[in-house]
């Protein structure tokens, strides 16, 4: 299934013409993660529906052809392929996997075909040439709340409940290497699949182990799940949850069991200032979506993505755009989303913009900030690991 969004390509490169770009966006509509897709490509139509409004970039107006894998790899390669050999996109914007789009990573080195930004946080796509990533990687995340958690709320027992896939595998690699380079270990681990319907078992070995935190590397339902099955048997440790659970969507589905859950968060809380305007935004365009994490990603990288080809210039193609994505910091391009984030910044061995991380909590229903300014890498006895 895909949908064109008619939002306003002859040249010498493809996917541009006089009057047009065309980006291709792959998304779950459907399925598990239909929620968080949708949110994610609300949020690219908003800013793409801005920008064209106003002009596009410089006299292009930019074109969107949105594609539905279901979060499934082989319909996710089957899009990219169609959208790079038929439809012959420019470039796909915000791509949704970690398993995903690690799977389209031949087809877009092949081609030589950019994907500004991946909708994943893994550090897989680190060292990609043709991928760019905002925010902090689900390595550093969790390295970064690790520490918070153990430092500033006084835990000294740790565990991590992850999804059996490469996304939750990353975050349970991270918590390793930490607790491994400051001389410590977890004192359990437990995974999921998400065929996975009763999680009593994992629930009572979490807490057996004596764990007063737990890092919940899962998907909304998994993160549901654990946490009911947790608060069933009188088992109340301080969790942090990853970015997918600041998902509304998993806020209204977990009730109270999600309360007082402490967040990763790879840029801003949606209720910072700094994001009022395009708060105000999706109130126009969506009167009846949240305004959460998500919509927020899809307009961060339709912004940036927009940025990058203004710098690149009337003669815009794929190289230009790549060296023109390699030259935005936050010294000389305002970030709303990073904003305060005094490290975000691009470079040719650079893809990753940023690795700072803040601590959220939901409080009330709601996903606010916890801490006050960003976590930075200071302290942390392992290497940053940002770019090449």
């Amino acid at each position: 299934m895909f949908f064109v969004f008619p939002l306003g390509v002859g040249h010498a490169e493809e996917g541009v013409t006089e009057n047009e770009i065309l980006i291709g966006t792959i998304q779950a509509l459907t399925g598990d993660m239909a929620f968080i897709g949708n949110q994610n490509v609300n949020g690219t139509k908003i800013m793409i529906s801005e920008i064209n409004k106003k002009g596009g970039i410089l006299g292009r107006k930019i074109k969107q052809i949105v594609m539905d894998d279901g979060y499934v790899t082989p319909r996710h390669i089957a899009n990219v392929r169609r959208m790079i050999t038929e439809d012959k996109v420019f470039s796909f914007v915000f791509n949704l996997g970690t398993h995903t789009v690690a799977a389209s990573l031949p087809l877009l080195n092949q081609y030589k075909v950019p994907l500004f930004s991946a909708a994943s946080n893994s550090k897989l796509f680190d060292n990609e040439p043709f991928v760019f990533t905002e925010g902090a990687s689900y390595r550093q995340m969790t390295i970064q709340a690790i520490k918070f958690m153990t430092e500033k709320r006084n835990h000294k027992k740790v565990a991590v409940f992850y999804w059996d896939n490469p996304l939750g595998q990353e975050h349970l690699e991270a918590a390793k290497e930490y607790f491994k380079a400051i001389g410590g270990e977890l004192v359990a681990d437990e995974k999921f699949k998400v065929e996975d319907y009763d999680m009593s078992s994992q629930a009572a070995r979490l807490k057996n182990s004596g764990a007063t935190c737990v890092i919940v590397a899962a998907s909304p339902g998994g993160g549901t799940k654990i946490l009911r099955a947790m608060h069933n048997i009188g088992y109340t440790p301080e969790a942090v949850g990853v970015l997918m659970l600041t998902s509304p969507g998993f806020i209204k589905v977990a009730g109270k069991d999600a309360e007082g859950l402490f967040l990763m968060l790879p840029f801003l809380e949606t209720t910072n200032p700094s994001l009022a305007p395009w708060r105000d935004l999706a109130k126009q365009y969506y009167p009846d979506k949240p305004f959460d994490s998500n919509m927020v990603s899809g307009m961060g990288s339709v912004y940036v993505f927009a940025e990058a080809c203004r710098r690149a210039g009337k003669d815009l193609t794929r190289e230009k755009f790549i060296k023109a994505v390699e030259s935005i910091s936050y010294q000389n391009f305002d970030l709303p989303h990073y904003k305060g984030a005094t490290d975000s910044h691009f470079g040719p061995n650079r893809h990753r913009s940023t690795s700072a991380t803040r601590i959220g909590r939901i409080v009330n229903a709601n996903a606010g900030s916890f801490t006050e300014g960003w976590l930075e890498w200071k302290g942390i006895p392992l290497p940053e690991v940002i770019g090449k």
